[in-house]
């Protein structure tokens, strides 16, 4: 009686399939963002992101590998809408490069057809971004951004507008493939943009790779991006 009355042990459940997730962070730098933001308290740790959320609604942090390349940087973002499929944030940013900074690795990134040989620059970009779940493996990140570059030398203070798409396909669990359109200058045309980028995510690891063609007036220049990152 005493065996019939002891209660049967249940089974462990098996795990949680881990589900694919979206895009945190942009791989080319200040043009392209999503509209997703950080929880609150939540961090993330990469080689070319550093970020904190806040409140759920408001995320911050720097470019670490800048500081490296004689740029300062700080830059947030703000959570401006959220449903299901859609996903709405506004985001600024401050660049400071150093006089030396134009012939780092990064800095071509971010200004074009300026030397900053000789001279401190100051870029604020400023802009909106959109990110749409067209399927729950089908997402759209679209990006409009105005930067402002401020320089008491040489160079025009200017406002340079620049606008982003870029699709991502979540192909597996762990594995997403992303096409990259842009054009920055507009009716200037400093630049287009044009690349495709791999990104692996498992749990709290993430790695990226991609690589992207500018084509200027006088010819195209292309060059690998590569970022890793942890969730904390």
């Amino acid at each position: 009686m005493a065996r019939a009355q002891e209660p049967v042990p249940e089974e462990p459940s098996p795990p949680k399939e881990e589900l694919p997730t979206s895009s945190l962070t942009a791989l080319y730098p200040l043009w392209e963002n999503t509209g997703h933001v950080l929880g609150h308290r939540r961090l993330f740790l990469g080689s070319s992101n550093a970020e904190l959320g806040l409140f759920d609604r408001v995320q911050v942090g720097v470019h670490p590998l800048f500081f490296l390349f004689r740029t300062l940087n700080v830059h947030g973002k703000v959570r401006l809408h959220s449903s299901e499929r859609l996903s709405v944030a506004a985001h600024a940013e401050l660049l400071v490069f150093l006089p030396g900074a134009s012939e780092a690795f990064v800095s071509s990134n971010y200004v074009s057809n300026i030397d900053t040989r000789d001279v401190l620059l100051t870029v604020v970009p400023v802009g909106a971004t959109a990110s749409y779940a067209v399927t729950p493996w089908f997402y759209l990140h679209g990006t409009a951004t105005v930067a402002g570059i401020f320089d008491d030398g040489p160079y025009r203070n200017r406002l340079v507008p620049g606008v982003t798409m870029v699709a991502e396909v979540l192909a597996l669990q762990h594995h997403s493939v992303s096409a990259h359109l842009g054009e920055v200058g507009l009716w200037s045309h400093d630049f287009s943009a044009l690349g495709v980028s791999y990104r692996y995510r498992r749990s709290w690891f993430e790695a990226k790779l991609g690589y992207f063609y500018r084509f200027f007036r006088d010819g195209r220049q292309g060059s690998p991006l590569i970022a890793v990152g942890a969730y904390l």
